[in-house]
């Protein structure tokens, strides 16, 4: 999947907590899937829980399950980006201009 492709790419680097100072380690991970999107872990999830739903044949939560979905990443992503930037700058600024994050609504 989509998510454990971004988890296996980043290794130490992906974590499910957002990370808000800088590890002696820590590296921003531009290969791999990376370099077609910013956040795989984020949307592989939301194909997942989208698609689970279609694979049902439910419409209604199809719908839901994307906008809770987006509704979550829409506020996580900036969070996590703001902490991004400051502690790998303009680096990650040039690579969030030239990778999208591919979850419509999310540029």
């Amino acid at each position: 999947s989509i998510r454990k492709l971004g988890m296996s790419t980043a290794r130490r680097a992906f974590t499910h907590r957002i990370k808000e100072q800088r590890r002696p380690d820590h590296v921003l991970v531009k290969h791999g899937i990376y370099a077609y999107c910013r956040h795989p872990g984020y949307l592989g999830w939301t194909i997942w829980s989208a698609g689970t739903q279609v694979m049902l044949g439910n419409p209604v939560c199809f719908i839901a399950f994307y906008l809770a979905s987006f509704s979550f990443f829409s506020k996580r992503i900036p969070y996590e980006e703001y902490y991004l930037e400051q502690m790998f700058g303009k680096e990650f600024v040039e690579y969030r201009q030239r990778t999208p994050t591919l979850i419509p609504g999310i540029p």
